[in-house]
């Protein structure tokens, strides 16, 4: 096997415990609710800690992915989330919860972006698309996450049991596939290689100037990838609780909602990357936010699961190829040496989105019923759609047909 094939296959095994972290704690969020006696818009609050932690970590991984290399900063944060995906399920208080959560969401933010700068060194090297299934497993694992949490709890074992066990999967792995993993590459370390101490400074400030001119379009990018992330975060963080508490399906039950969103986004990530070759990552942004705008359309008004477990299915298969077309036209604009901050500042607008988002969800329960509630991601949804059709159009080399 090459090392190239050894460090796919690697990043694969990242970004599916990543989407098993956030998914096997999303599916016991109506126990939670029940246990500690909190509400939807007190879950909200807590999903938006998860996003803060997210964001916070995003940033700092950013400059140390720029200065030591995206190997490392990946593996680190992957065992950040094996540690910290032990304490959701012990919680006792909605303040312990608050705290729990947001660590988690340090280790998922921290992981996020150093596996995405992972993987499109990964792409680079095989020099075809090919980063929209390394998302799929994202999604594989957010099936694996919910279906392994779902089967927990119909077997009535303990939350801190079941995520007990899966954080310590999750290190052994982390360390596990660290040799796989490309060597690192620090954009520094190669932009600065043979110059004298104050050559270096010099080459930093002349290239911290020339990023400037894309800050701009850089943080523009992300309101729109956050935006259309908002519909990943309801469909994970509230399409069980939808069911359960609009429909009045069982817990274990609901989590089915969570299992075929997920599950049509890993499938499509899986063979996407071919239209990606030929039709250019805007387009597949633009068509997949209408067809995910259809989808939580449905979902809103539906009255059974029937007809709402479809709604999400549509949904998971509009919205499931957007997001990583956004980090991959991030990852490949302004300066070189700045790569891995210009994607984290993507990456951390869109997470403090697919995390933090939905606590937006949970406020506006306050004021109208969930599935009400829901409707948000129609109208961002729409946000995104048309702020795409002002996005410089992208590279040739991201739109090469494969």
């Amino acid at each position: 096997m090459s090392h190239l094939l050894k460090a796919r296959i690697a990043v694969f095994i990242y970004f599916t415990l990543a989407g098993a972290a956030v998914t096997i704690w999303a599916v016991h969020i109506p126990q939670v609710e029940t246990r500690l006696g909190i509400t939807h818009a007190q879950t909200g609050s807590v999903l938006l800690l998860l996003g803060a932690g997210a964001l916070v970590s995003m940033q700092l991984m950013g400059h140390l992915i720029d200065r030591v290399g995206s190997r490392t900063a990946t593996v680190l944060g992957a065992t950040v989330i094996g540690v910290a995906i032990l304490f959701p399920g012990q919680a006792e208080s909605l303040l312990t919860l608050a705290i729990s959560i947001f660590f988690l969401g340090v280790g998922i933010g921290a992981t996020d972006i150093a596996m995405n700068a992972h993987a499109l060194e990964v792409e680079k090297a095989y020099g075809r698309p090919i980063f929209s299934a390394f998302h799929a497993m994202w999604s594989l694992g957010g099936l694996i996450g919910a279906a392994v949490g779902g089967l927990a709890l119909s077997f009535g074992l303990e939350m801190w049991v079941t995520l007990s066990i899966w954080g310590g999967i999750t290190i052994l792995l982390a360390m596990a596939f660290n040799t796989w993993l490309l060597p690192n590459a620090p954009s520094h370390a190669s932009s600065e290689q043979g110059a004298s101490k104050s050559e270096g400074k010099a080459i930093r400030a002349q290239q911290n100037l020339a990023n400037r001119k894309v800050v701009g379009l850089v943080i523009f990018l992300g309101l729109l990838s956050a935006s259309a992330a908002i519909v990943e975060g309801v469909g994970v963080d509230w399409s069980a609780l939808h069911q359960v508490r609009v429909l009045g399906t069982s817990e274990s039950a609901g989590a089915w909602a969570v299992i075929v969103f997920a599950g049509t986004m890993g499938i499509v990530r899986l063979f996407v990357d071919r239209l990606v070759g030929r039709i250019g990552r805007l387009a597949i942004i633009r068509i997949g936010t209408f067809v995910s705008i259809i989808g939580v359309a449905i979902v809103v008004f539906s009255t059974t699961p029937w007809v709402s477990i479809p709604g999400w299915a549509i949904a998971g298969l509009g919205i499931s190829a957007v997001v990583p077309q956004f980090f991959a036209y991030a990852g490949d604009i302004g300066e070189e040496s700045h790569s891995g901050r210009n994607m984290a500042k993507v990456v951390g607008i869109t997470y403090a989105g697919v995390l933090g988002g939905p606590a937006l969800i949970g406020w506006l329960t306050n004021l109208m019923p969930l599935n009400i509630a829901l409707g948000t991601g129609i109208l961002l949804g729409l946000f995104t759609l048309v702020g795409s059709l002002f996005v410089p159009k992208e590279k040739k080399s991201l739109a090469k047909t494969i």
